[in-house]
């Protein structure tokens, strides 16, 4: 029999309703079990080559109880028999294959009581031979300029199984592609023949295109909120949309214009679409849009306020208003401070000891330190961020977004440094250069200072004295150029089981045109990609690559200079789960003031440890070069909370090194459980570490001759390093670090780890 009809998007949305949304709603029918009714304990699919049993199962109203209702007798979904779906069952599988191309498809069940009171049920299934496709025509394009675009990846192929599915989505993916080059009204005529005799079929396409269609100027409608008036003009709406009157017609042009008009937070309806053809004007050449909008409430006050282990308490609060000056730009007051109640000035005793608890409650280091306390050199300030910005909707119509923010704040990497930004300011601009695909552009500068341990100084730099110190640690001005290229095709931001999440950052300093200190000169490339399988039964594979790479200027003969906040670190909850917070990588090591064996009596004055002695803390050096690795293999809990509940089991690898040294990657097995919550995902993880602490030298940084609480870092630096030979100065009578010293030695190799596990918490997701 042969097939020949006009297809509209209803009917294509018909078919696809019958083919893959009859099977969906079909499994919420009732299946609860009343006195006399038969446990399903199994269901299975036996003969079925060219389809998966999961692919299956979705299109069946059967179903098994549930795995620990199965396994255990008890407790969870207990799911009966009802005889009167089975042949529903059979009519579907049959129905779906045949869709698929297989014609002579024969579908049967098998009952077999497993004990008293529950069966198991099989499907049996004799596939047949498919019918292939022998050709496929399509006709009505060749008067296209860009005909071959809009033939191009087509799905349904001659040579293959003649798949109905396929063919109904080519048809609408080039009446879609029609429609975005312009002809509104294209028509799309579909026709096929199978031949039962010999299992071939022919398909042909024929396309009416048209005539190409513009927009006209929009009919635009407001519905204002509480009897305010319109908040947003006319004009301002038509210049978000960014369509103009007299361009072609586009399907995604609507979308788009939706999108952004969303984007303004200040509606709570947007609809964009053609008028009624009855309403349409005269001719075939403009399409008017219909738009619609439902404004909300154009200023918001949000607030939230939480606790951490490396942040004791933190608060933050934003002050937004979306339509200032009624132009649809949003303006932004934002503070939020953390180390709240351990961090100066807003610190007691008290407070101090209770984060200290509460952060060795969570977090035990493994040298027998809390988070922070073995960070107390950064954490004992107050940290916080406070700024104002200003986003247009769109630049001078274009599709760029623009950002300017002024802020002031204080940060820091755990262990690594303290970054203090006096006043900064930061211009960006977005736009979306394809589907899900966005690109910014960003410039910030800032004038304020970096305080990094003084142990990394002088181990990376060669900056050990208080002179060097100070000038590394002054305030200057940083100007930064950046640009950010990020692609999200995910089924959710959160909690994804498919698609990819891709991002690539580029950062320089490196030219006086930036406005930067010479000093401070780098440039910075990163990137990460994460890929996510689905893996039956809602479980999901994911993969994540992660590397960059920084350069920075030589001043000296040692490793070129890079601002420590611009340095690349890893390990971590969100990095290789088998260490704590920034630790994979050279380190360096602080002694204890106990610890240090002080030779001051002798014509070559010497301080050192012994190679057993136990360390203060250990502080990450970081690295210019950077590669990480994830894998994870997420399983949803079968027993009590499926939906909200996963187990992970993971093996992370990686390294971050200097580009002096050699790249040797360590790998990180563990698991961990994740619980979807409200706020987000929050996972506890547990990783094995093999590996020992590496050697490397070691400091004493003497507390009691600190010339200043506020400037840890310009206390004097001694290397303690065992067997180490550098000679003190006897300056003013006191035993001072040399000016010009020999390098200190990576002698020191503590002791092995009281443990390989590593347990680290996060909330979000991880990556």
């Amino acid at each position: 029999m042969r097939h020949f009809a006009a297809r509209s998007a209803f009917q294509l949305a018909g078919f696809a309703a019958l083919v893959f949304v009859t099977p969906l709603a079909a499994r919420a029918q009732d299946l609860n079990c009343d006195l006399g009714d038969v446990e399903v304990r199994s269901l299975r699919f036996v003969g079925n080559r060219a389809v998966g049993d999961d692919e299956l199962a979705v299109r069946v109203t059967t179903t098994p109880s549930s795995l620990i209702r199965r396994s255990l007798r008890i407790l969870g979904a207990r799911r009966c028999l009802n005889r009167q779906y089975l042949p529903r069952d059979v009519a579907g599988l049959e129905s779906y294959y045949r869709e698929r191309g297989f014609y002579n498809v024969n579908v049967d069940t098998i009952i077999t009581p497993v004990s008293k009171g529950a069966v198991a049920v099989t499907f049996t299934i004799v596939e047949g031979p498919p019918t292939m496709l022998r050709s496929y025509r399509v006709t009505g394009l060749d008067s296209l300029a860009d005909s071959a675009s809009l033939m191009s990846g087509l799905r349904l192929r001659p040579g293959r199984p003649f798949d109905l599915g396929l063919f109904f989505a080519d048809v609408d993916s080039i009446r879609r592609r029609l429609r975005n080059s312009g002809y509104y009204r294209a028509i799309t005529l579909v026709a096929h023949e199978r031949f039962a005799d010999s299992l071939m079929a022919v398909a042909e396409i024929d396309v009416v295109p048209g005539t190409r269609q513009r927009f006209g100027v929009p009919l635009i409608h407001v519905s204002p909120v509480d009897e305010r008036g319109q908040q947003v003009p006319d004009d301002i709406v038509r210049r978000v949309m960014g369509i103009a009157p007299g361009t072609y017609y586009s399907d995604r042009a609507i979308t788009e214009a939706q999108r952004s008009l969303f984007q303004l937070s200040v509606y709570r309806h947007v609809e964009v679409e053609p008028l009624p053809d009855s309403l349409q004007p005269p001719g075939d050449t403009v399409v008017v849009l219909d738009v619609r909008l439902s404004e909300d409430y154009t200023k918001r006050l949000d607030s939230e306020y939480g606790w951490g282990s490396l942040d004791c308490g933190r608060i933050r609060a934003q002050y937004a208003d979306l339509n200032f000056a009624h132009s649809a730009r949003r303006f932004e007051v934002t503070g939020q401070a953390s180390k709240i109640g351990f961090g100066e000035p807003l610190a007691g005793s008290a407070s101090r000891d209770f984060c200290t608890w509460a952060a060795g409650v969570s977090s035990t280091t493994v040298d027998g330190k809390n988070a922070l306390e073995s960070d107390s050199a950064f954490s004992s300030f107050l940290h916080y961020y406070g700024g104002v910005s200003i986003r247009q909707p769109r630049l001078l119509g274009t599709a760029w977004v623009p950002t300017l923010s002024v802020y002031s704040e204080r940060r820091g990497e755990y262990k690594a440094f303290l970054r203090t930004t006096n006043v900064g300011a930061d211009f960006s601009a977005t736009r979306d250069i394809a589907d899900r695909t966005e690109l910014r552009l960003g410039y910030s500068r800032e004038y304020g200072q970096t305080t990094a341990q003084p142990a990394v100084l002088c181990a990376l730099f060669s900056r050990c004295d208080d002179a060097s110190r100070r000038e590394i640690s002054r305030r200057a001005t940083l100007g930064v150029a950046s640009a950010v290229l990020s692609r999200a095709r995910v089924d959710h931001m959160v909690s994804p089981t498919r698609g990819t999440i891709a991002r690539v950052e580029l950062r320089s300093s490196a030219s006086s045109l930036f406005g930067t200190d010479s000093a401070l000169f780098f440039n910075k490339a990163s990137g990460d990609i994460s890929v996510y399988l689905p893996l039956g039964w809602r479980n999901v594979v994911s993969l994540r690559v992660r590397a960059g790479a920084v350069f920075g200027r030589r001043l000296t003969d040692s490793l070129p200079f890079v601002p420590p906040q611009e340095r690349l670190y890893a390990g971590g909850a969100s990095s290789i789960r088998g260490f704590q917070q920034n630790e994979l990588g050279d380190v360096v090591y602080i002694a204890r003031d106990r610890e240090v064996q002080r030779d001051t009596v002798s014509a070559t004055p010497n301080y050192t440890v012994a190679n057993t002695a136990p360390y203060e803390r250990v502080v990450p050096l970081g690295g210019n070069t950077l590669f990480v690795t994830n894998i994870e293999y997420r399983v949803r809990d079968p027993f009590i909370l499926p939906s909200l509940l996963q187990y992970i089991f993971f093996v992370d690898g990686g390294d971050v090194w200097n580009r002096t040294s050699t790249l040797s990657i360590k790998w990180t097995p563990g698991i961990g459980i994740r619980a979807l919550t409200p706020v987000g995902p929050v996972q506890a993880n547990f990783g094995w570490n093999r590996y020992a602490r590496p050697g490397g030298a070691m400091y004493f940084e003497d507390p009691s001759r600190a010339t200043s609480l506020v400037r840890p870092d310009i206390s004097p630096l001694y290397c303690v390093s065992p067997g180490n030979t550098i000679v003190l100065d006897r300056r003013d009578g006191v035993l001072q670090p040399p000016l010009v010293g020999g390098e200190c030695p990576r002698t020191y190799l503590p002791r092995s780890r009281r443990s390989g596990l590593t347990i680290t918490v996060s909330i979000g997701s991880d990556f």
